[in-house]
């Protein structure tokens, strides 16, 4: 049933003011983005350890970027504050693995599908932690896209709130057959882009992709210029597995920090300038890097070491 109270926290995306905040204020700019965000996450925590069960499984999803890792982990934070135990779960650890995936007609692995995870192994894990009591979960392999040999025991006996953290999350063939009353929904997005007046200077969607540039280049050593190649179907792989659901969430969060593109602008600008001008996606590399030009620059130490955009600049305190 689509949950028609389910709101967001949006914010005065412009340019004007953003620029305004991060040169004459950028320390207390940041503050008041973070407070806010973790504000709204002890709210969603709050009513969930309200409500009766001894166990409750929290099912997070959101497209590339979002910032659904470290959500997961700051709701964690405020669970365990209301005394709550939790445990998180990864849905990338049941990926099928490179040789069990269709490809693509362009020959390349779909790991964006649903059908690239072992739905009935997240099933039975979910059930055994519900009926049991634990369960043993796989551990993948992302550096050889494959399932570890090593598995690893969860215990429903040490914790109350499960979170399972995934792109496929909502996919209601995750949660069918579970009771309803235990499974609560969140839906994580960057909602908002920034604005110049009425016209966006960065979408909502452009600030996800340097998102995930800074981030696959600093931890996973992608080439600006392949995550360029791959950004279209990625895209098109949350419009088909992603978006459907989203309006079947309990919540939805927007991820957006409005001081990130200040963040970005000098640690985004050298990767831009190395993607070849004969690239196919130029133009859209270009815009964007105009774009974040625009913005004043903040220095990336005065981001707390807890903040969600921790995940993509690096030096944070949590791992990932």
């Amino acid at each position: 049933m689509m949950n028609y109270l389910n709101t967001y926290r949006r914010y005065a995306c412009d340019i004007k003011r953003v620029n305004k905040e991060a040169v004459e204020d950028p320390e207390g700019f940041i503050a008041m983005t973070e407070s806010i965000y973790e504000y709204d996450l002890r709210l969603i925590a709050d009513q969930i350890c309200s409500l009766p069960g001894k166990y409750h499984v929290v099912l997070l999803s959101g497209p590339s970027s979002s910032g659904k890792t470290t959500t997961a982990l700051k709701l964690s934070d405020e669970f365990r504050r209301n005394g709550i135990a939790v445990k998180r779960i990864s849905l990338d650890d049941f990926y099928l693995g490179k040789d069990y995936v269709r490809k693509l007609p362009n020959g390349k692995t779909d790991f964006e599908s649903v059908e690239a995870l072992d739905v009935p192994l997240i099933k039975k894990t979910l059930y055994d932690l519900a009926s049991k009591g634990e369960a043993v979960k796989p551990l993948y392999d992302f550096k050889n896209s494959t399932r570890k040999k090593e598995t690893e025991l969860i215990s429903a006996k040490d914790f109350s709130v499960i979170i399972m953290e995934g792109i496929h999350a909502l996919n209601p063939i995750i949660s069918d057959g579970m009771p309803r009353e235990a499974v609560k929904k969140i839906y994580v997005s960057v909602k908002q882009g920034i604005k110049d007046n009425e016209d966006y200077i960065l979408t909502n969607r452009e600030l996800r992709f340097v998102r995930r540039m800074l981030r696959d280049h600093s931890f996973r050593k992608t080439d600006p210029g392949y995550l360029l190649s791959m950004w279209e179907s990625i895209v098109d792989g949350e419009k088909q597995y992603i978006r459907p659901f989203r309006y079947t969430s309990d919540f939805t969060v927007n991820s957006i920090h409005i001081y990130e593109p200040c963040i970005y602008k000098k640690l985004a600008a050298p990767l831009f300038e190395g993607i070849s001008r004969d690239h196919e996606n130029y133009e859209f590399a270009a815009h964007i890097a105009e774009s974040l030009d625009k913005f004043a620059d903040i220095d990336s130490s005065l981001v707390p070491e807890n903040s969600l955009i921790r995940e993509f600049i690096g030096g944070g305190c949590y791992s990932y």
